[in-house]
């Protein structure tokens, strides 16, 4: 008689399918072993996410958790016992959490009910709960080996496994655009397209990329520099549209806002730039690669593993502009090599970051978690 599969409970920070987090919860729950795992998806807002689960028959339940401080102890409770209610009634064996609240509130509902809890660490910053969400926590998923170091004050632990973002390669891969983003914008076909996908806000750094191109416009006589992305501070975008107006490239630069058309996007792309401050390992770079664009990124959290330097793209320093636009000059300037590398991106990401390699990582650590047979479930003596 064969088993019944494990059902999974899985909780995320938004509704909607903006942030990179909730694009990477909806591939893996819909790419799951359906005879093995059973998905449950708590989120805490309708949005495009809810919507688009429950098209895959995916069961979701709307639930909003409060901040973890919060001086209306009632709506916590309420919520705690909304949560608690749900492990109950859809015999939850395993939660897979992805933010400081859902995995405090999910790791209360955890150690009562004796189940294992996963919380997938997306973010490089630390939280004020980390040390407690630890301790509620049987395993640590991180999005990239350098995140380890937001946890340094654990010396040694069984708890830590690095499994990188995976994307759909059938969906980012070469292909020709039926509706040209250039047309629509008004960008020539003869310009370099020059793209960053990521929300409009100082830490992604698009300044420094303006500032590059700035030094580029008397040698590289045609490009287009595009930005995609929500705008999430005003302040920002106006100081990097009056930059480029002191440069005098202000009608080489195009704000497009959030869009949801990436692959169309990267297709036509010719160099793709990740200039960030922060990050912890982005889905944007991954994408690009798996349209077979050539990359230049920051040092910073896991863009380094995502890219061999040289290889499959450009990894450089934090807000150095000069290396940035030498980086781009090479690129723009010489059509093999472009091509040369952007096919090495497309094969590293083959290699390493297709949605199936994330999944079955992904089960494999869940089979491990719930075979395992401890005093205490979330391994804290192990």
């Amino acid at each position: 008689m064969p088993m019944k599969p494990f059902n999974i409970l899985y909780l995320s920070s938004y509704g909607s399918l903006k942030g990179g987090g909730q694009e990477s919860l909806f591939h893996l729950v819909t790419n799951l072993d359906k005879t093995a795992f059973r998905p449950y998806v708590c989120l805490p807002t309708e949005g495009s996410l809810t919507k688009k689960l429950r098209l895959h028959d995916i069961e979701v339940t709307v639930i909003g958790l409060p901040g973890i401080i919060n001086l209306k102890v009632q709506k916590n409770l309420k919520a705690f016992h909304s949560l608690l209610k749900l492990s109950t009634e859809y015999k939850i064996d395993l939660i897979h959490t992805d933010s400081p609240r859902n995995t405090f509130y999910a790791g209360l509902v955890a150690t009562i009910k004796r189940v294992p809890l996963v919380w997938h660490v997306r973010a490089s910053n630390r939280d004020r709960y980390d040390r407690l969400l630890y301790y509620l926590s049987s395993k640590l998923i991180l999005v990239a080996n350098s995140l380890r170091s937001r946890f340094d004050w654990v010396e040694k632990s069984h708890k830590f496994v690095t499994i990188y973002n995976g994307i759909d390669l059938t969906e980012f891969q070469t292909r020709k655009s039926t509706t040209p983003i250039r047309q629509q914008y008004g960008i020539s076909d003869k310009s370099i397209l020059i793209t960053v996908i990521a929300r409009i806000e100082r830490l992604k750094g698009q300044k420094y990329l303006i500032d590059a191109c700035g030094m580029l416009k008397n040698t590289l006589k045609d490009f287009h520099i595009l930005l995609v992305g929500e705008i999430v501070d005003l302040p920002y975008i106006k100081e990097c549209k009056d930059r480029a107006g002191e440069l005098g490239i202000q009608d080489r630069l195009t704000f497009i806002g959030y869009q949801n058309r990436v692959s169309q996007i990267l297709n036509e792309t010719g160099i793709f730039v990740l200039p960030s401050l922060f990050e912890a390992f982005p889905r944007s770079i991954i994408e690009a690669m798996g349209v077979g664009k050539p990359v230049v990124v920051t040092d910073v959290g896991g863009c380094a593993e995502a890219v061999e330097d040289h290889v499959s793209g450009f990894i450089i320093p934090v807000k150095d502009s000069k290396v940035l636009a030498a980086r781009i000059n090479i690129l723009a300037t010489d059509n093999e090599l472009r091509l040369k590398v952007g096919k090495a991106a497309r094969k590293r990401a083959e290699r390493m970051f297709g949605i199936e390699q994330n999944v079955k990582e992904t089960q494999k650590l869940y089979r491990e978690i719930l075979r395992e047979n401890t005093h205490d479930i979330h391994g804290n003596k192990l």
